[in-house]
């Protein structure tokens, strides 16, 4: 079953000649700039609208109403990844639901770690409603792909250095605000698609991808979520030669680095230099002579602890604390707030923060969520290899990896609550389902417009004329 591509001068390449775009279509379209708009602009891009109605719950209320009209609901819902989800918003809307008396907004704000998870089925029914959006997905997502690795790291540093410039009136948010695990996550994925092959880049741009890696790297788990899941890709993707050779040059360049002492220091008391490289695998090993790194590193051990003592062996074993009620606050683990700055409410890190707030039943099926999907791509990647499907393959790969660079962020960062990488998660396990789905059904997804250099066959026969 080829991943094909028809090369027509169609200027719509979702769907058909002389097709009109129906609803979906600008659903998915307006969902892509959605997604689009958080990766360039972060938090600032998330307090677009009128509170505490924003730009984020818009799009759920018209993706919902696409996922309805799409017809493939039902379809979508029969995974057990979608089972899963469904049984997760469950359990989290009744740890929720009671508290928004007491609460208020904060008990829904907290929810969508949770309830995002709708945005993954508006996603997997879009595509299969029409497998050709997957087409059109891949070819933007190239492109946004090339940009940011000329640009991702660079936004996360203006992030630290320049947000004061430019803030929204009613909230005092910084227009632009990415966070380095954020920029991390996309410069990740954007790696790991160039490196299957899926588009060819300008050394140029491996050049900056290098340099954004070692400004991201000012964050651990900024790091992790970038080198991992690219290591995981290499060996899956059977792409070692090619990344080994990048390792050695980019090693020794920062060799010289290093040795010359050249680094920017940032705020916070970290810098940007291999210097931070070592620090950064020290204290995840063990102890780090940088004071910054290990403060955080045991405030952190110190309240996942605590965590873990009132609900693996504490009275919320079944319940957890619920959504709304500020966790810092309750468990004793509040920092000194800035002015302007929100307080800070989850324990960096998503798995703990489900487990304090559902209990052990939500962290059971929150586990079961990840694992199902991930099972899920990992069937399909080895019946697509069997099959000799490699462009499938690479997309199942690739899929993958995004989704574990955001799980690790997520371990180590608040990534998953707020909407910058929440979305942006459900988003890809929604495209996982979609791929899945459509990989099943043994059609043919027809590219109208090739993506830049993407190797994948082109179709044969009459599939071509049919356009199925």
């Amino acid at each position: 079953m080829p991943l094909s591509i028809v090369t027509t001068p169609m200027a719509k390449p979702a769907w058909r000649a002389g097709e009109e775009r129906d609803f979906g279509d600008r659903v998915l379209l307006c969902l892509f700039v959605l997604l689009f708009g958080y990766a360039f602009f972060g938090k600032g891009f998330a307090y677009i609208g009128v509170p505490p109605i924003f730009v984020s719950e818009i799009a759920l209320l018209f993706g919902l109403a696409a996922l309805l009209l799409s017809g493939c609901w039902l379809a979508v819902l029969m995974t057990l990844p979608s089972l899963a989800i469904v049984a997760l918003i469950g359990w989290v809307l009744l740890r929720t639901l009671p508290n928004i008396g007491l609460y208020g907004v904060d008990a829904l704000r907290d929810s969508v770690l949770a309830v995002y998870g709708l945005y993954a089925f508006i996603i997997a029914a879009l595509l299969v409603q029409k497998p050709r959006r997957l087409g059109w997905l891949l070819q933007h997502y190239s492109r946004f792909a090339l940009i940011y690795g000329f640009s991702g790291a660079m936004l996360a540093y203006a992030t630290n250095s320049l947000s004061h410039l430019l803030s929204w009136p009613f909230s005092g948010v910084p227009v632009v605000y990415v966070r380095m695990g954020e920029a991390a996550v996309h410069l990740g994925g954007a790696a790991v698609f160039v490196l299957l092959g899926l588009r060819r880049v300008p050394l140029l741009w491996l050049v900056m991808i290098l340099v954004g890696f070692l400004m991201i790297s000012v964050s651990r788990g900024a790091m992790l979520a970038f080198a991992v899941p690219l290591c995981v890709a290499a060996v899956l993707g059977g792409r070692l030669h090619r990344i080994v050779p990048i390792l050695f040059g980019g090693g020794a360049v920062l060799a010289v680095v290093m040795v010359l002492g050249l680094q920017i220091e940032t705020e916070g008391g970290r810098v940007i230099g291999p210097a931070q490289l070592v620090n950064n695998v020290e204290s995840l090993v063990g102890h780090s002579e940088a004071a910054n790194l290990d403060g955080t590193k045991t405030w952190r051990l110190r309240w996942w602890q605590t965590i873990q003592d009132y609900t693996l062996r504490g009275p919320y074993f079944w319940t957890g604390k619920g959504f709304g009620v500020n966790l810092a606050e309750s468990d004793g683990f509040t920092l000194g707030q800035e002015p302007g700055v929100a307080p800070v409410r989850a324990p960096h890190n998503a798995h703990l923060h489900i487990l304090a707030r559902a209990g052990v039943p939500g962290l059971a099926l929150w586990v079961l969520v990840c694992a199902t999907w991930f099972l899920m791509l990992a069937s399909r990647g080895l019946a697509a290899r069997a099959n000799g499907d490699a462009d499938w393959v690479k997309l199942f790969i690739w899929i993958g990896c995004y989704g574990l660079a955001m799980l690790i962020n997520a371990s180590f960062d608040v990534a998953l609550e707020g909407p910058m990488l929440g979305i942006w998660f459900w988003c890809i396990i929604g495209v996982g389902i979609g791929l899945t789905l459509i990989y099943d059904t043994g059609r043919d997804i027809l590219l109208t417009r090739p993506v830049a250099a993407l190797p994948l066959q082109r179709l044969r026969g009459s599939s071509a004329q049919t356009g199925r």
